[in-house]
């Protein structure tokens, strides 16, 4: 599918709006031009990887708050033609508040091509609007219709015809972006979706019987499966208003046979009682503002005090049952104090509008008040600034002795220790005094969540796939090789959670540390469990997600990715709580946990975790598939209300199961989750075939004489590099390497391969040599199978590819190759695994497992 303005459609374009010679070359150029820098997550943004439909590509948004609803609304905008986000550079020229000439490079966010004009878009928040319109004037102003403008801007696109528009948060419509991101599968595959005429015909007849029916009623009175309402209202056959109503909220979203029948409902009538109530409560207050800030400040108890004290005063206001205890209790009240309390309550009527507040305990105003002087309160200020707040994170009692001295120098009374500690407590907020001394990522606990002045979109998602969180941990278990019986070390689990439900969608356990071949790994695993991949996954700045073949693979199925800042894993929060109950729920309940090593002062051989090891990753594997979908799965989530599991169903049943976003767990899908080469294409020699990684490869398809010579996309098995595929005649084509050396390699063995091999010429030669031959690799590897870090890798990858049989729910894995040959066993390795059989016990004997027990 092309872009709108492809090929010829874009000089017609040229043509129409009339754009002169040097406006097309800079149109052009815009056009063909990458992207002028890549979107980072800076100062608590996240960017955004959009595959967009309608330019047939990845479009990158900066931040989730603003570019990307702007992007979102050009998407579905029939008006935008194309939209091309970072182009090129433009010179601005502006004066500063002190007159001189500014002339920056600007970047704008996006640059638009609509159906009558086209230029150039900045999307801003309009709190940094308002920041920006006072520290530089000239650059931003909000003209007397209220719209945000760029007068330079402006001006650079005025010379080629052009525009600049300022677009501003103020213009995102919330329940239409939450509404397009419900949409979405439907939207991207609209093209191929329909509703069979009877169950269009049952949902017309439900609307024009009961026009403005609740979304929630229609899917219960229909019997209609979810999606084909969405189908239905995704294609304009039936009418929600979604500029206005949320399908996230289907008990509160009127459902209409078309717009014209929307428009001719009449509105609902309000009752008298509520006008009457509501013009009453517009009426203004005989209460001063003085007044409301002493009543503001009242607890409760001064409250109940000043209502006594009125019942005192003014029994007649009050006939109930507690006025005849209040009379009883009058009585023993003197008639000094019942005149003070009229007194008090006069002069409050006529100084505040209401006597009660004179009735008011004056408590606030007891006790004592600070005796210090605004001379010795400047000088604790500036010696907590400088003693105190800096990153030696010098101790209380240093900046008191400090503090005591300038006194001294001063002759200013002194303060006490303890009222100088109180003053420390007061001089900062808990999260601004732990920054200053220990950093962001110290008091990032203390810091506010994020509060948005208005509803905007879930975080979460408004149906259970509609985003997933994916990253890794390392667990804190140490496992032992399950031949041999030698600890491993510990091994790294990758997580992908269903955000809206809660639900884990596919986890890997691997010795390897977080690399592409895990997130593949694991979203594989999620496509053979459920079928399909979620619409949006959000991970962090990790180098594994910002990998080609990671992204080429979300692209390909059009994935949604989100970058979550740096540091501030309250953005990944459902997967970090997960992570820390799988560890206190689970991991600490293992034998050969690592929480002794925590304080390794006080670790001894009894509790050493090396020496307590007993579980292997296949068996960990199995252990963790069992409490992900038998305990975590089925145990009441406290932020839903519900176990995840029945949050998942709920949510397929009320949203749509969107079964045409299925994947067929097939052959063209598991080549997609293979790697490939940084050029993506091999040369096919003849009588060799193609190279990959130093290998080369082989299949008969290369005899062809129209083959040889060309360039043809190849991948290769990360988990066994003797194995690569070529793309020939239209499939996958298997290729084998001559070498069997090779066989059951993993991409990462190869890769300490070849750092071993350049090590050992880079000491035998004092260099490394330019080219590294399959035959050097072949012979070293079978030459020094006894080196000890490829040695462990082999051994690691045996047990990753033990694990991942079962994990993929198989007795023999189809997608990897078949467990190396047993090779004959040393006397070391055989007296090894002889004790490690007498000392094994059985992992789940020592397994505590604790159950919730209702009442």
């Amino acid at each position: 599918m092309a872009k709108a303005l492809d090929g010829t459609a874009l000089y017609t374009y040229f043509r129409r709006l009339g754009f002169s010679r040097e406006t097309q070359e800079v149109l052009i150029h815009i056009r063909s031009s990458p992207p002028s820098r890549t979107p980072g997550a800076r100062r608590g943004n996240m960017p955004v990887w959009y595959p967009s439909k309608k330019m047939q590509c990845i479009i990158k948004a900066e931040s989730t708050k603003v570019e990307f609803p702007f992007l979102l609304q050009a998407e579905h905008d029939d008006d935008v033609l194309e939209m091309w986000d970072q182009p090129p550079s433009i010179p601005l020229e502006y004066r500063d508040l002190r007159g001189r000439l500014q002339q920056p490079v600007h970047t704008a966010d996006y640059f638009v091509f609509r159906y009558q004009a086209c230029g150039w878009i900045e999307c801003k928040p309009v709190q940094e609007l308002s920041r920006l319109v006072e520290k530089q004037p000239h650059r931003y102003k909000l003209d007397e219709q209220g719209v945000w403008r760029c007068p330079p801007g402006e001006a650079f696109a005025a010379k080629y015809g052009l525009t600049y528009q300022v677009w501003s948060s103020e213009q995102i419509n919330w329940a239409a972006q939450e509404n397009a991101l419900f949409l979405e599968d439907y939207y991207q595959d609209l093209d191929r979706l329909t509703v069979k005429s009877q169950a269009l015909a049952i949902l017309f007849r439900l609307v024009e019987e009961h026009p403005g029916i609740f979304l929630s009623d229609l899917q219960r009175a229909s019997e209609i499966p979810a999606d084909l309402i969405n189908i239905a209202i995704a294609r304009h056959d039936l009418y929600v208003d979604l500029a206005t109503y949320r399908l996230s909220e289907p008990w509160r979203t009127p459902v209409f046979r078309s717009q014209r029948q929307a428009r001719a409902r009449p509105k609902p009538q309000v009752k008298e009682e509520t006008v009457a109530c509501s013009n009453a409560a517009e009426s203004p207050s005989s209460l001063t503002p003085e007044g409301q800030e002493l009543l503001d400040l009242a607890r409760e108890v001064d409250l109940a005090t000043a209502l006594f004290r009125n019942r005192i005063i003014n029994p007649d206001q009050y006939h109930d049952d507690e006025q005849a205890q209040v009379n009883a209790r009058a009585e023993t009240i003197p008639a000094r104090t019942k005149r003070r309390w009229q007194m008090l309550y006069r002069e409050a009527e006529h100084l505040y509008g209401s006597g009660l507040i004179g009735l008011l305990p004056k408590v606030v105003k007891s006790g004592r008040k600070r005796t210090i002087t605004d001379e010795v309160s400047d000088l604790v200020q500036q010696v907590l600034e400088t003693h105190y707040d800096t990153v030696t994170r010098k101790p209380k009692r240093g900046a008191y002795g400090e503090y005591l001295r300038l006194s001294e120098e001063q002759h200013l009374p002194f303060m006490s220790q303890r009222m100088f500690y109180t003053e420390i407590r007061r001089h900062k907020p808990k999260y601004e005094q732990t920054l200053v001394r220990e950093g962001a990522r110290a008091a990032y606990p203390f810091k506010d969540y994020a509060r948005e002045a208005e509803k905007t979109v879930s975080r979460h998602g408004s149906y259970a796939w509609a985003m997933a969180h994916l990253d890794h941990t390392e667990l804190n278990l140490v496992l032992c090789d399950s031949r041999t019986g030698q600890p491993l070390g510990k091994c790294w689990l990758t997580l992908l959670i269903l955000s809206h439900p809660r639900r884990i969608a596919a986890y890997y356990l691997t010795f390897d540390p977080p690399s592409y071949r895990s997130c593949l790994a694991v979203l594989r695993l999620c496509v053979k469990r459920y079928g399909r991949l979620p619409t949006a996954i959000t991970v962090d700045g990790g180098p594994e997600f910002a990998s080609v073949y990671f992204e080429q693979l979300l692209a390909l199925y059009r994935v949604r990715k989100h970058q979550r800042p740096a540091s501030e894993p309250r953005f990944g929060s459902p997967q970090e709580r997960l992570f820390g109950s799988l560890e206190t729920e689970f991991l600490y309940h293992l034998l050969g946990n690592t929480q002794a090593t925590r304080e390794p002062r006080l670790n001894t051989r009894a509790t050493d975790p090396e020496r307590q090891a007993v579980w292997t990753l296949p068996a960990l594997a199995e252990r963790v598939q069992r409490w992900a979908d038998e305990e975590y799965d089925t145990i009441v989530h406290p932020a839903l209300g519900m176990t995840p599991r029945d949050a998942y169903d709920l949510s397929i049943k009320q949203n749509g199961a969107r079964a045409h976003k299925d994947i067929p767990y097939d052959d063209a899908f598991l080549k997609a989750t293979f790697p490939t080469t940084r050029k993506g294409t091999a040369k096919v020699e003849p009588g060799v075939g193609v190279r990959m990684n130093y290998l080369d490869y082989w299949c008969e398809a290369m005899r062809d004489p129209t083959i040889e010579g060309t360039q043809v996309k190849v991948r290769f098995d990360p988990f066994d590099v003797s194995v690569g595929y070529a793309y020939i005649d239209g499939r996958w084509r298997k290729c084998d390497c001559p070498y069997t050396e090779f066989a059951g390699c993993s991409e990462r063995e190869l890769q300490l391969l070849t750092t071993e091999l350049r090590q050992r010429n880079r000491l035998q030669y004092g260099k490394e040599q330019i080219e590294m031959t399959q035959k050097q690799l072949a012979v070293f590897r079978r030459e020094n199978t006894d080196i000890e870090s490829i040695l462990r890798q082999q051994h690691h990858d045996r047990e990753t590819r033990a694990a991942l049989v079962v994990l993929e729910g198989e007795k023999k894995s189809s997608t990897l190759p078949p467990p190396e040959p047993v090779q004959e066993e040393s006397e070391k390795e055989k007296g090894a695994r002889e004790s490690f059989e007498k000392k094994r016990i059985d992992p789940y004997k020592n397994l505590l497992v604790l159950r919730r027990i209702e009442l």
